[in-house]
C-alpha cells in the first residue's frame, strides 16, 4: 500500500468511526399496503396547512395518488403539485420545485415516486433553507449544515432506497456532470412503504431498479470497515432481492414480492448510507450522465464486471454472501463444491464460491433482458469517465481494492465494445 492509500484508508476509517457516533432512529418507518391512507392524520399532528407534493406527470396520470390528494384536502391540507422532474432530475428541476415550495407558502414536502422524484425533492428541501447554498456547492459530504422542511417519502420502486439514505444525485444539465449531495438533513422524516403503488411498474423499470438495490447492498457488504450491524442489513437486503426480484419482474400484480423488494431496498439503503457504495457506482454515475442510461441498468452491467475485476479483495465477503444466500435464492445451476480436500486453501474455495455469486448476478441480469455489455460507450469518453469515476470515489468509498487512473482507464477500455 503506498502513502497515498494509506492516507485514504484512515481517512475511511475515520468516517466510519464517525458514522458510528451518529444516533439511530432519525426516521420513521410505516409499511404496508395502504399505508399511505395514514399521511393525511400524520401531517395533521404535525400542525401542516399546505404541503407540496413532488411526483411525476406519469403518477399523476395513472392516478394512483389522487385518492391520497383527495384525503388530504378532506383534511383540511392544501395540496401543491410540482411534477417538472426527470428520470435524471437536474439543477434547474430542483430550483424550481424550491421555488414552488416557497412561493405557495408550504410547510411539508411530499415525495412520491423512484429515487428521481426523492432525490428532487431531498434537494429542493435543502435549498429552501440554504439560499445561500447552490446545488454544486452542496456536492459531497456534509455541506448542508441545516434542518430541512418536514420531508415525507414515499417510494413507488424498489431500488434506490432514498427514502431511508442521506444521498441524492442531482444532474447539472450545462456539464452533464452528477453531483452526489450527501447528509444527514437529507434523510427524510418518515418513509412509506406501500406494495400497491409499485404493482403499476413498468418490467424494465422492476429490473433496472431492483438491481440497483442489489448494487448498494453489495458494494457495501465488500467496502472495508462495513461494521457487522450494517454487514446483516446488506446481507437480509442480498438475500430479500435475490429471491423476489424476478417473481416481481415476472408477475408486477404479486404484492408480497413487491413488499419483500421495498424492504430489501430499504435495508440496502441502510447498509449503504453507513458503509458507502463503490466504483460500480462511480462509474454508472459518469455513464449515466453522459450517455442518458438509467442508473440501475448501468449498475446491473457494472457490477459483475467490477467484482470481477477486485478480484480476491472480493472473495471471502462474496463467498459468504453465496453462502447465505442458498436458503433464499436456491442451488446454483452449476453445483459448486463447498467441500474441498484438505490440500486446498481456505482462498481457492472462496474464489469458487465468489465466482457463483458472481454468475447468479449475470444471471439474473439475462433473466430480464439487461445486457451484458455497455453498448454506448466510446474509446474517446474513456479519460472523462475515469476522472469523474475518480472524483466521486477516492477518497470517499472505502472500496475492496483502490483504484488509480491507470487502473480505471484500463477497467473502462475493456468495456468499450470491439
Amino acid at each position: 500500500m503506498n502513502g497515498k492509500h494509506a492516507i485514504y484508508r484512515v481517512y475511511q476509517a475515520l468516517c466510519a468511526g464517525m458514522l458510528s457516533l451518529f444516533p439511530a432512529g432519525r426516521q420513521t418507518l410505516v409499511q404496508g399496503d395502504g399505508c399511505i391512507t395514514r399521511i393525511p392524520e400524520l401531517l395533521k399532528t404535525h400542525g401542516i396547512k399546505g404541503v407540496q407534493v413532488i411526483t411525476t406527470p406519469g403518477t399523476i396520470r395513472r392516478g394512483t395518488v389522487a385518492p391520497l390528494l383527495a384525503q388530504c384536502e378532506d383534511a383540511g391540507i392544501r395540496t401543491v403539485l410540482y411534477t417538472g422532474v426527470s428520470p435524471d432530475p437536474t439543477v434547474a428541476e430542483v430550483e424550481a420545485a424550491a421555488e414552488c415550495f416557497l412561493v405557495s407558502g408550504c410547510e411539508a414536502i411530499l415525495a412520491i415516486g423512484g429515487g428521481s422524484v426523492i432525490d428532487c425533492a431531498k434537494v429542493a428541501g435543502a435549498r429552501t433553507v440554504r439560499r445561500d447554498l447552490p446545488v454544486g456547492k452542496m456536492s459531497g459530504m456534509l455541506k448542508i449544515h441545516k434542518k430541512l422542511p418536514l420531508l415525507l417519502a414515499v417510494p413507488t420502486t424498489a431500488g434506490t432506497g432514498s427514502e431511508v439514505t442521506l444521498a441524492a444525485v442531482i444532474t447539472d444539465e450545462t456539464c452533464h456532470y452528477k453531483h452526489a449531495v450527501m447528509d444527514y438533513c437529507l434523510i427524510p422524516r418518515y418513509a412509506f412503504l406501500d406494495p400497491g403503488l409499485s404493482c403499476s411498474l413498468p418490467p424494465d423499470m422492476t429490473a433496472y431498479s431492483g438491481m440497483d438495490a442489489m448494487t448498494h447492498a453489495v458494494e457495501a457488504y465488500c467496502n472495508r470497515f462495513c461494521s457487522p450491524k450494517m454487514k446483516a442489513h446488506a446481507m437480509k437486503a442480498v438475500s430479500l432481492i435475490g429471491a423476489n426480484l424476478l417473481t416481481a419482474y415476472r408477475e408486477p400484480a404479486n404484492k408480497a414480492a413487491r413488499m419483500n423488494m421495498l424492504t430489501g431496498s430499504y435495508e440496502a439503503g441502510i447498509a449503504f448510507t453507513n458503509a458507502y457504495v463503490g466504483y460500480v457506482h462511480a462509474i454508472a454515475h459518469g455513464i449515466g450522465g453522459l450517455y442518458h442510461v438509467p442508473h440501475g441498468e448501468a449498475n446491473a452491467i457494472l457490477l459483475p464486471k467490477v467484482l470481477a475485476a477486485y478480484g480476491s479483495a472480493v472473495y471471502e465477503p462474496l463467498a459468504r454472501l453465496e453462502r447465505e444466500v442458498r436458503a433464499a435464492w436456491g442451488k446454483p445451476e452449476r453445483e459448486v463444491r463447498t467441500s474441498v480436500a484438505e490440500d486446498v486453501s481456505r482462498e481457492e474455495t472462496d474464489a469458487v464460491l465468489a465466482e457463483a455469486f458472481i454468475e447468479r448476478i449475470r444471471r439474473m441480469n439475462r433473466s430480464m433482458g439487461i445486457p451484458e455489455e455497455l453498448a454506448m460507450l466510446r474509446k474517446e469518453d474513456v479519460p472523462e469517465l475515469a476522472a469523474r469515476a475518480l472524483k466521486e470515489g477516492n477518497p470517499n468509498y472505502p472500496v475492496p481494492v483502490i483504484w488509480e487512473e491507470e487502473q480505471m482507464r484500463a477497467f473502462l477500455m475493456e468495456q468499450v465494445p470491439k
